[in-house]
């Protein structure tokens, strides 16, 4: 551990350091467009989040907490700098403390991001192994939660239990020492932890794949997705060198940091992003008529369309698409019944009007007269729109008369059966029959 601790670097003056910053928030906003691509597509496709996207989702509170320390520590700096010929106003010396603290909460920050993101990726991996249905897939995943726990708790232990005094850790002048300042006990436990638990996270979902009856350019094609995070376990490893090379620069420390956060959301994501890109994985099923919704399309390798049996999420969606089907299709029902007993009404009314007809022509042969020498006139509603007075049917007078002696074709009856639905899902109703007219 001796060798680890060496003399502080030298200051770096914020006009410096600019660039550096400008890649940690561009690198920042980056990680950000690719967890809301991650989002996005997976709602638009299925209409609902898994386990997994919104455990990615909580991995933005910890990325822009710690992007708001690392803004202030860039500005103000810290203790860990050599200070001799450098003269401190009280002022410059409450700004590096206080960016000394900011320096503690942005490493926790930092480490609650990377595990929430790796966490994602366990989430899915017990996804997947659930669907296997092997009890040892559900062992292992256990073990991954727990083993994230217990690192993540070593991490926070080795940032706040390195230095003793707690205050040293914040200490300008004099030197608190390098055990104080560089934090190498926290860059060692998260380095070594953080390429543990990817290589576990790659290497695990390898014997599924393999065992899987998918074809093999398929295969191919997933192993080396999930082995895209080696990359990390290279970042991580590079980092750590890097950071020890330079004395534990701030700048640099926080700089690498950036990268391995862009690194861990590319990883994390590579599997669903992809899925979305290739048109493959779990979707939605949209209504079809005579469609097998049993059923999920893929894409095959060659470009072609295969169908496989759907996953839970297909067969949430499959339910929600025939529901609403069977309510369209009532509804159908039902405009098609009240057509029905319009019809039926349109003939009551019209042999109601035809006993109206029989009194009427009594009635004009006693001179319009009834029995009891009371003249009845006709009724406003049973006169002509051409301005006659002879009584009109109420079929006759219908919107859908076509001619007075003639019957509704079977085209308008389907005309009209556009206006409720779709034709090929209702029979055109039965045309309707005009009441004769008597002269």
């Amino acid at each position: 551990m001796a060798r680890l601790y060496s003399s502080p670097p030298s200051a770096t003056p914020f006009s410096e350091a600019k660039p550096q910053l400008l890649v940690a928030w561009w690198i920042t906003l980056f990680s950000t467009c690719i967890i809301l691509l991650r989002l996005s597509g997976r709602y638009v496709r299925v209409e609902k989040l898994f386990i997994e996207d919104r455990v990615v989702a909580v991995a933005l509170l910890p990325l822009y907490l710690r992007m708001a320390c690392i803004h202030l520590v860039f500005v103000y700096g810290t203790n860990n700098v050599d200070l001799d010929g450098i003269d401190l106003s009280g002022q410059d010396v409450r700004r590096r403390v206080i960016g000394s603290r900011l320096v503690l909460a942005s490493r926790i920050f930092y480490a609650a991001t990377l595990w929430v993101l790796k966490f994602a990726t366990v989430e899915f991996l017990a996804r997947l192994g659930g669907s296997a249905r092997k009890e040892r897939y559900t062992r292992i995943t256990t073990g991954l939660r727990w083993a994230l726990g217990a690192s993540f708790l070593a991490v926070v232990v080795s940032d706040l239990a390195e230095c003793r005094p707690a205050s040293h850790y914040w200490q300008v002048v004099p030197d608190p020492g390098p055990q104080c300042r560089q934090g190498m006990a926290q860059l060692l436990t998260m380095g070594i932890s953080s390429a543990a638990v990817d290589v576990v996270l790659v290497i695990f979902p390898i014997p599924m794949i393999v065992r899987s009856r998918i074809a093999p350019k398929r295969k191919l094609l997933l192993v080396l997705l999930f082995s895209f995070g080696f990359l990390t376990v290279g970042v991580t490893l590079y980092r750590v060198a890097r950071i020890v090379q330079r004395h534990g620069d701030q700048v640099v420390r926080s700089t690498w940091a950036s990268v391995d956060i862009l690194a861990t959301t590319a990883v994390a994501n590579v599997v669903a992003v992809g899925s979305f890109l290739r048109d493959t994985g779990v979707k939605k099923v949209r209504y079809r008529p005579g469609g097998d919704y049993g059923q999920s399309s893929s894409a095959a390798a060659d470009g072609s369309r295969r169908w496989t049996m759907g996953t839970t999420a297909t067969a949430t969606a499959t339910a929600t698409t025939t529901a609403a089907a069977a309510v369209e299709w009532e509804a159908a029902l039902q405009s098609r019944y009240s057509r029905a007993s319009h019809q039926a009404q349109s003939k009551t009314a019209a042999a109601a009007w035809a006993r109206d007809m029989d009194s009427t022509e009594g009635d004009d042969d006693d001179d319009g007269a009834g029995g009891d020498g009371v003249r009845r006139e006709p009724s406003k509603a049973s006169t002509t729109a051409t301005g006659g007075n002879r009584p009109v049917s109420p079929a006759e007078s219908s919107s859908s008369l076509i001619h007075p002696y003639q019957r509704a074709s079977r085209a308008s009856a389907v005309d009209a059966g556009d206006q409720f639905g779709d034709p090929h899902l209702l029979r055109p109703p039965s045309p309707v029959v005009q009441a004769p007219l008597r002269r």
